[in-house]
C-alpha cells in the first residue's frame, strides 16, 4: 500500500518580464513535475511491472537495481524476496525520478589481472619438428607452420 502523494506545491506567481513574453505553443500541454521523491533516509517504495510493491535497497551499475518485494508472493518473487531487477523491464512506468534517488551501490573493482580480455584463449606452442622436405610457411604471427601433403622442389 502506498502512501497518499504529498499534494502539488503552487506555482509561483510569473515575474513581470515573463508576463511579457509570447506563447506561441498554446497547443502543447505543460508537462507536470515527477512527484517528489520521499524525504532523505526513508525508504524509497516503487511498483514492480506485476504491480507489487517493492522497497528499493541500492542501484546498481548497467541499470540494475536491488529491491526487497512486499509480502504477496506471485510470479515475480516470493513474499519479501530481495532480488536484482533492471530497468525498465522489472517496473512499473514513471518512477524513474524514485529510482534515481535511489542509493549508489559500492562499485567493488577486480583484482588486477582477473579480466581474461586481451587473453588468447589458445595456448601457444612450440611448433614441432618439421619432416625432412616439407614446405614450410610464415603465419601471420610469424611462426614457420609446415603444410602437409607438400614436398620442396627442387632440391
Amino acid at each position: 500500500a502506498f502512501p497518499p502523494p504529498p499534494p502539488p506545491a503552487p506555482a509561483p506567481a510569473p515575474s513581470p518580464a515573463a508576463a511579457d513574453k509570447v506563447d506561441d505553443d498554446d497547443d502543447e500541454e505543460a508537462e507536470a513535475a515527477p512527484a517528489p521523491v520521499s524525504t532523505p533516509g526513508a525508504p524509497i517504495r516503487v511498483r514492480t511491472a506485476g504491480g507489487r510493491e517493492a522497497i528499493v535497497l541500492e542501484k546498481m551499475q548497467r541499470g540494475w537495481f536491488r529491491v526487497e518485494l512486499d509480502q504477496n508472493a506471485n510470479d515475480e518473487g516470493g513474499a519479501g524476496e530481495r532480488k536484482s531487477m533492471r530497468m525498465p523491464h522489472g517496473f512499473a512506468p514513471g518512477q524513474d525520478h524514485l529510482l534515481d534517488a535511489a542509493p549508489q551501490a559500492a562499485v567493488v573493482p577486480k583484482p588486477k589481472g582477473s579480466s581474461s580480455k586481451g587473453r588468447k584463449s589458445v595456448q601457444q606452442t612450440v611448433p614441432g619438428p618439421v619432416p625432412v622436405g616439407a614446405v614450410q610457411a610464415i603465419t601471420a604471427g610469424g611462426r614457420g607452420a609446415p603444410i602437409p601433403g607438400r614436398e620442396q622442389r627442387g632440391r
